[in-house]
């Protein structure tokens, strides 16, 4: 499936690149790859240079600062090989290739994600950047009505254009709050004022969620004792709660703004 990214992201028309393949070769010797990292270039089958957001193309402001030094933003259009989906390894390879902050939009068969990093000034080596934080979607089916909200998110005049650091926090929360769809059915949105609040709470929710995937496998291993597996039973209840609270306060949230909570499939 070949995913229309332009119609979902909405640039303007000369921030479009003219969709040239990035050769793995290159990517490897950009950033140094080691054998090991080369080998997860395997499971891509094609890399393209999508776009650039920069003052020249599309008039949003770089961001220049003691912390950042942000003066476009790359948008790279990456094909999975074979069945492999093993996005978010990739996408942590890709974001690592560039200097400049990256969005990779993946396409896994008939499925999609979409990943945002944002970088900083390196504090140990003047002149250089370092990522400071990546948002994924993880994989999901385009064709999926839950879906629809966040994909009219991504659109360009749908988010804020003060500077390019603003434009890409607002991209890497879109993606943090889509992961909350699968458990509430719905992609949270909320009013302006409680929009921090609302990935506060997806990002407790992650947390939690990771926990329990984590005790139950704990709980799965073939030496756990009964004892043991007892007392990672009521672990894996308390975390729940836990996490169940989260999402109550997620829908509380939206239901404030006024949006249909509802859980569809």
């Amino acid at each position: 499936m070949r995913m229309d990214w332009r119609d979902v992201l909405r640039l303007p028309e000369a921030a479009y690149a003219s969709g040239r393949r990035i050769p793995k070769t290159v990517l490897a010797s950009r950033a140094m790859l080691t054998k090991r990292e080369e080998k997860v270039l395997d499971k891509v089958r094609r890399v393209e240079h999508f776009a650039t957001v920069s003052k020249g193309t599309t008039q949003v402001l770089p961001r220049v600062d003691d912390d950042h030094d942000i003066q476009s933003v790359i948008i790279l259009r990456c094909q999975m090989a074979g069945d492999s989906q093993a996005v978010a390894e990739v996408a942590g390879l890709l974001h690592g290739c560039f200097p400049n902050p990256t969005v990779i939009l993946q396409e896994a068969g008939d499925q999609v994600a979409v990943s945002v990093d944002i970088t900083r000034r390196s504090l140990a080596e003047r002149g250089a950047t370092v990522v400071s934080g990546v948002e994924s979607t993880g994989l999901f089916d385009p064709g999926d009505e839950r879906y629809a909200p966040f994909l009219r998110a991504l659109a360009f005049e749908n988010l804020p254009q003060d500077d390019l650091l603003s434009y890409l926090e607002a991209l890497a929360g879109c993606a943090r709050l889509s992961r909350a769809i699968p458990a509430l059915g719905f992609y949270p949105s909320c009013a302006p004022g409680d929009r921090e609040r609302l990935l506060e709470l997806v990002a407790e929710y992650d947390r939690c969620q990771r926990e329990v995937d984590e005790l139950a496998e704990r709980r799965r291993g073939s030496d756990v004792s009964p004892n043991e597996s007892a007392r990672l039973r009521m672990e894996i209840r308390k975390v729940e709660r836990r996490r169940d609270g989260r999402l109550d306060e997620i829908r509380r949230l939206c239901r404030r703004d006024g949006q249909n909570t509802e859980v569809t499939r």
